[in-house]
């Protein structure tokens, strides 16, 4: 399946206020797989007090019946819900703000195989993600990015799941 950006609006127009009702922080909408397989619609929540199995399982038998009505992907797929983990997918303007300092890994859309960039998360602003790659400044419109997942160590992964930045400062 084709994912292009208005695809993942509208799926995320959708997931949203169904997993904020819930309790949960929606985190990310991604579309993976889907040239010889069913697509997989991969949503990634989160909360304060942690998520479990029972958790992922409430959020899916909830949007199944809106992502239905909505019916926002052409054919069949199918719905996972999972905690984002280590390998956190960042998505928002909010959430690149959230984790300057932090290293990422994004793929554009259009790009097929490995062609990553892979860099240190400066900041953002007006739709503009603001990148250290090697010893230079890049700018990556966020409209253009397919997936950005943050390369966390262990104990940044860690500090996170306190509830702490993952880089740290002076205050943490």
């Amino acid at each position: 399946m084709l994912v292009t950006p208005d695809t993942l609006r509208n799926l995320r127009a959708t997931v949203e206020p169904v997993v904020e009702r819930l309790g949960y922080a929606l985190v990310a909408v991604e579309v993976t797989g889907g040239v010889d397989s069913r697509p997989v619609l991969r949503v990634s929540i989160d909360h304060a007090a942690g998520v479990g199995i029972d958790d992922c399982g409430r959020v899916a038998r909830e949007l199944s019946p809106a992502l239905d009505v909505s019916d926002p992907m052409i054919g069949a797929y199918n719905l996972e819900v999972s905690t984002p983990g280590i390998e956190r997918p960042v998505q928002t303007e909010a959430d690149f703000e959230r984790f300057v300092g932090c290293e990422v890994r994004v793929k554009p859309f259009g790009v097929e195989g490995r062609r990553r960039t892979r860099g240190t998360i400066l900041g953002v602003n007006d739709g503009v993600l603001r990148l250290r790659v090697d010893r230079e400044e890049r700018l990556v419109p966020l409209h253009t990015i397919e997936r950005a997942n943050l390369v966390l160590t262990l104990d940044q992964f860690q500090r996170l799941g306190k509830g702490l930045s993952p880089v740290p400062t002076e205050s943490s």
